[in-house]
């Protein structure tokens, strides 16, 4: 499949007021294929803002190159480069007309004005905001806002379009709907969407692959599904989604909890962690291979469609599940058991402090 970017071997170094230094990207490589949605995720300060503007030409490397479309823009300048950004604060003119905030970019380029009415036509209908045109930007609501800003984005044809927290300031109903239209845009356009954000379930529920960030490095890279059920490492297992985690140890047959059960394990000997989602507990045995956990009920939480329950288990501390509505639960301070089945087990070759 043919790349719409590629980054090779990143590196940015600021300078502190203090007089150090901070290593905001430190050899990060990153291949983005053409139609492919990827997403940055990780903490503030772990180097996704600084990677996009990296992209965008607003910031330059220390070394490294970005190669876009097949074409080497390393030391080219922004507005030379052919990619788009949307901002967490969008980058509109309160003066102007929807319209004309959406063509201006192809106004300074110096096009047609008939070819410019066309295309702003165009980009308005693709985001849902048709005869909108002569409207002014404080008559709309935040989520037209944030069409008006991607339309604008789009207007120029760019080869690639960087999205930096653009939906952060909306509300949870608006950012869901959005999320969903974002993707689907993505797919009516066909060009790569690079997307940044520190919320792991937009993450999960938009892209194709994830990249998630941590000091300035490439923790693991992936699909959602990937990432979430066999994370590489503990900064990913713990960073996406909620996660148990358990010491063991394995004798490259077999790994051991501290309190003696064992279950099939082939790798290396050694100590690690065993890594078990909320949703991979139930309250019924099942019918292969499992773990049990017995401890105190200590909290429960109705969510709608799961409870979260929070078990403390003498040999392992607090334990999280997430079990389907319509199970009886015994009332806190009860003892519980909680079972595990073999394939929701997965061992991450790190010792969790």
């Amino acid at each position: 499949m043919p790349s719409a970017l590629d980054i090779i071997d990143a590196r940015k170094v600021f300078r502190t007021p203090e007089g150090s230094t901070l290593t905001a990207l430190d050899g990060i490589s990153l291949r983005l294929a053409s139609s492919e949605f990827v997403t940055l995720l990780g903490p503030s300060g772990c180097g996704k803002t600084t990677l996009l503007r990296t992209i965008n030409g607003f910031e330059s490397l220390d070394s490294g190159d970005v190669v876009i479309d097949g074409q080497a823009v390393t030391q080219k300048p922004a507005h030379r480069r052919p990619v788009n950004t949307v901002f967490q604060r969008y980058a509109l003119f309160g003066h102007m007309s929807v319209g004309r905030n959406v063509g201006y970019a192809l106004e300074i380029a110096g096009k047609d004005k008939r070819e410019i009415r066309t295309r702003v036509g165009e980009m308005l209908d693709l985001v849902g905001l048709s005869g909108l045109d002569k409207r002014s930007i404080s008559q709309l609501s935040g989520g037209q806002q944030q069409r008006v800003a991607l339309a604008q984005a789009l207007a120029a044809k760019p080869k690639l379009l960087l999205l930096d927290e653009p939906l952060s300031a909306l509300d949870k109903n608006l950012r869901q709907k959005m999320q969903q239209e974002l993707k689907a845009l993505q797919r009516e356009l066909g060009i790569g969407f690079i997307f940044v954000t520190h919320d792991q379930e937009e993450a999960l529920t938009m892209s194709d692959r994830i990249a998630v960030l941590a000091h300035g490095r490439i923790q693991q890279i992936g699909a959602p599904t990937e990432l979430y059920q066999r994370p590489a490492n503990l900064f990913t297992a713990d960073f996406v989604g909620e996660s148990n985690l358990l010491p063991v140890r394995c004798d490259g047959r077999t790994a051991q909890l501290v309190d003696g059960q064992t279950f099939a394990a082939p790798r290396a000997p050694g100590s690690a962690t065993l890594l078990l989602r909320p949703e991979a507990l139930s309250l019924t045995a099942p019918a292969g291979p499992s773990l049990s956990l017995t401890g105190t009920l200590r909290e429960t939480f109705y969510t709608g469609t799961d409870h979260q329950v929070v078990l403390h288990a003498p040999a392992f501390g607090e334990i999280r599940a997430l079990l389907r509505t319509g199970q009886s639960l015994p009332a806190p301070g009860a003892q519980m058991t909680l079972y595990a089945a073999a394939e929701g087990l997965h061992i991450i070759d790190e010792v969790a402090p």
